[in-house]
């Protein structure tokens, strides 16, 4: 049962159009930027439009004034706090802890991100976590407020707490430029919405074909949830620093850089503004149920502005689509937009799997030795295992063939737990900085890594790996991984696995899963 209040009364009316506004407190407990954080949220209690203010947790991946801080005072103003909830440097304790924290303040409301790679800041790099994904941060709050919450291991004992409500939120970026970091965006949408999510907001971006797109692609999913645009309004500096890559997931239009760059020569600051109201007119008229606004160098009253602005002109809103489309060059689509530039109707065709074939040997000697419907080989090696599983030294020889071999094919970082078979054997803990699981992060760029840049996306290598019928629907119908068990680190994932220890769950003969699902979520 979602919580109820303002913004969720709001968002989840379909004849109200609801409107959040971003705020990214900054470093120290207080000082003038918290003080105008403050009388902006007082501004926008008087007005009432703005049914929630979101409040960054960490924004960047910078230490920044916790969001319960402000969320607290926000509260007491009077408007509804929108928490963003970031995995980056939480471990699965912490997380728990702060949702029971954040349901005893009354905090109802969670974006749930995974958040930026951590940045250099006190004596160097800090060490990110990522111990949960969103896909099983969202499935965990759903199994709190449910009470099928389970303490310890899948058959360990139930919650011992009362359920826990929150309205929960996940992001998806409509706006990659490629195939494969596209799809996979699509595909982990429907893993979240699987999982427990109430609400999508969009990453940020400018291309009005996209923004379509992902309305066009959730209700041929069959999704109702509600959904926000992004609308950032930049200032010259923050366009071009964008534009540099200076945000992790984001491609900036050159062409809306030249544009801001026109208007700070002609010193017009009016120009931003009605964008912004433009934007939102044609956001509403594509059927998205609110805009979730943002920028910086705004204070109230040039947000008022726009608001106003934007419900003067709603009825125009077909005729304003051009002054705010901004697509960024040879932007890959689901929907390929016509030759004159209208926004497209028809699937176009994917083409994953152009590497399937590197992977046709580790497929066949999986088969061999794990095959779940239990070759006579699969068999023997269970045998085999479970015995090496009763002395430690025959444990720890076994340990080290597998560490030899596996380091070797796969740079293997033993964690105990192996999920090279589902994710066409390439090593998330080895390839992906943020160890995700479940699909990538937003953080990629023209298929770059967030974290390394020199590199390639870990998932978009997975993508150029898997079968050529594969879609954002059938990869978001691929069951969950669970979080890892940690307890199993520098473990044998073959004993593991015939041992019935891992994701897998397998009785102690090896022969058929110990309960529903496999033990993978959902």
């Amino acid at each position: 049962m979602t919580t109820q209040n303002k913004f969720s009364r709001s968002l989840l009316d379909p004849e109200q159009f609801t409107i959040t506004y971003e705020l990214v407190p900054g470093q120290g407990s207080g000082g003038r930027r918290h003080e105008r954080l403050l009388e902006f949220a007082r501004r926008t209690y008087e007005d009432g439009r703005i049914k929630a203010l979101s409040i960054t947790d960490n924004a960047g991946g910078h230490p920044a004034l916790a969001p319960i801080a402000i969320g607290s005072e926000v509260q007491s103003i009077g408007i509804e706090p929108l928490l963003h909830f970031s995995l980056k440097d939480k471990n699965r304790s912490q997380v728990e802890s702060h949702l029971f924290l954040y349901h005893r303040q009354r905090f109802h409301n969670l974006l749930i991100l995974g958040g930026d790679f951590p940045r250099p800041n006190y004596y160097g790099q800090a060490k990110p976590v990522f111990d949960l994904d969103s896909v099983q941060t969202l499935h965990l709050l759903r199994e709190m407020e449910d009470g099928s919450y389970q303490r310890g291991s899948a058959t360990g004992q139930g919650a011992t707490f009362a359920p826990l409500s929150f309205l929960r939120g996940c992001v998806v970026s409509p706006f990659k430029t490629t195939e494969a970091e596209q799809v996979w965006q699509y595909a982990k949408l429907l893993k979240k919405i699987a999982a427990g999510a109430n609400f999508i907001i969009t990453q940020l971006g400018y291309d009005v074909c996209k923004l379509e797109e992902l309305i066009r692609f959730l209700r041929e999913t069959g999704s109702t949830l509600p959904v926000l645009g992004n609308v950032f309004i930049p200032s010259l500096g923050v366009a071009e620093y964008m534009g540099r890559g200076g945000v992790p997931g984001i491609v900036f239009p050159q062409q809306l850089i030249r544009r801001i760059q026109e208007e700070a020569v002609r010193q017009d600051t009016e120009s931003r503004l009605l964008r912004a109201a433009k934007m939102i007119c044609v956001l509403r008229g594509l059927g998205y149920s609110g805009v979730h606004l943002g920028g910086n160098g705004l204070n109230f009253d040039k947000v008022r502005f726009v608001l106003d602005t934007a419900e003067a002109m709603q009825d125009q809103w077909e005729s304003l689509r051009q002054d705010v489309h901004f697509p960024v060059d040879n932007s890959w689509y689901l929907y390929p937009p016509a030759a004159n530039g209208v926004c497209g109707r028809n699937r176009g065709v994917l083409a994953p799997g152009r590497r399937q074939r590197t992977q046709r040997l580790h497929q066949l000697t999986h088969r061999l030795l794990f095959a779940p419907d239990q070759s006579l080989t699969s068999r023997l090696f269970g045998r085999f295992c479970r015995y090496c599983a009763g002395s430690r030294s025959r444990t720890a020889l076994l340990g080290k063939l597998e560490k030899v071999i596996k380091a070797f094919l796969f740079s293997c970082r033993m964690c105990g737990d192996c999920t090279l078979a589902e994710s066409t054997y390439l090593c998330p803990q080895a390839g992906c900085p943020k160890k995700l699981l479940n699909g990538p992060c937003g953080g990629s760029r023209n298929t770059a890594c967030e974290v390394y840049p020199d590199r390639s996306c870990f998932w978009v290598k997975v993508y150029d790996r898997l079968s050529p019928d594969s879609g954002p629907e059938q990869l978001g119908a691929e069951p969950t991984l669970p979080p890892k068990d940690w307890s199993l680190d520098q473990t044998s994932s073959w004993i593991n696995h015939f041992t019935g220890r891992d994701h897998k769950r397998l009785n102690p003969e090896g022969d058929r899963p110990s309960q529903p699902g496999n033990g993978q979520g959902e």
